[in-house]
């Protein structure tokens, strides 16, 4: 090499890359930094770490609920309703296309999804639309609601991984029955309780003897029973919708 020629220049190790990359997303992506933040943290009563959302994703489940409270004559009126995991707001705001004239509270284990929503309904101004940050429904009344939602809030995405046999080292399933146990305790009776790609079936619990299901649906989430084995018929049809009968 001549002294006129321009020196190479060092080449940074993969490592040092790979985190420059990671702090420019975590920067930029605020979708990314969100599930970051559930996957490093683990909050206690996280399910689900990832964002996965949008409008009127569950279109058939979503009709059923508001043909069947149409014709309930237990309904209250206005119909007050929850969406559990609610992520940015999205499942909120498709609601009230189907439920024009209800109550509906959005909620949402991460703040930052909590704080998206906020803001979409700030332009909206619409007051019978609430969010609020919670890790359960602890905080909920008592035969509070008509209606709940968890739709593919109470699963993990690492459980469909080939090889996967057990739950437990990502989910439980006493802590998945705690979670509907509750829901339970905020339905009225003759309320719906719609559960919609779940890696437990609300059927193994406890808490369903006091429900009857009025939905099935196709699902291809994996499913484990409450030894936290996978089964094997995981991915067939399921139950998705349940009444409060008691």
């Amino acid at each position: 090499m001549t002294g006129s020629e321009p020196h190479p220049r060092p080449r940074r190790p993969w490592l040092i890359n790979r985190a420059a990359r990671l702090l420019w997303r975590l920067a930029a992506d605020r979708s990314y930094r969100n599930v970051m933040w559930l996957y490093w943290v683990r909050p206690r009563g996280a399910f689900q770490p990832v964002n996965d959302t949008r409008p009127d994703r569950y279109p058939g489940i979503f009709r059923f609920v508001q043909t069947a409270l149409a014709d309930d004559p237990l309904a209250g009126h206005p119909l007050v309703l929850l969406s559990f995991g609610c992520s940015t707001g999205e499942e909120v705001f498709t609601l009230r296309r189907y439920f024009p004239a209800a109550r509906i509270k959005g909620v949402d284990i991460n703040p930052a999804n909590i704080a998206i929503g906020k803001r979409r309904l700030a332009e909206q101004s619409d007051p019978g639309i609430r969010f609020e940050c919670a890790e359960s429904t602890a905080g909920e009344a008592t035969g509070a609601y008509d209606a709940i939602f968890c739709m593919a809030v109470l699963r993990h995405g690492g459980l469909g991984e080939p090889g996967v046999t057990r739950s437990d080292h990502l989910l439980r399933f006493a802590d998945f029955e705690n979670a509907v146990a509750d829901f339970a305790r905020c339905l009225r009776r003759g309320g719906l309780l719609a559960i919609a790609h779940s890696n437990f079936r609300f059927s193994d619990t406890r808490t369903s003897a006091d429900f009857e299901s009025v939905l099935r649906m196709t699902s291809p989430t994996p499913l484990f029973g409450p030894d936290n084995r996978r089964l094997p018929d995981g991915g067939g049809k399921v139950d998705a919708v349940f009444r409060k009968l008691r």
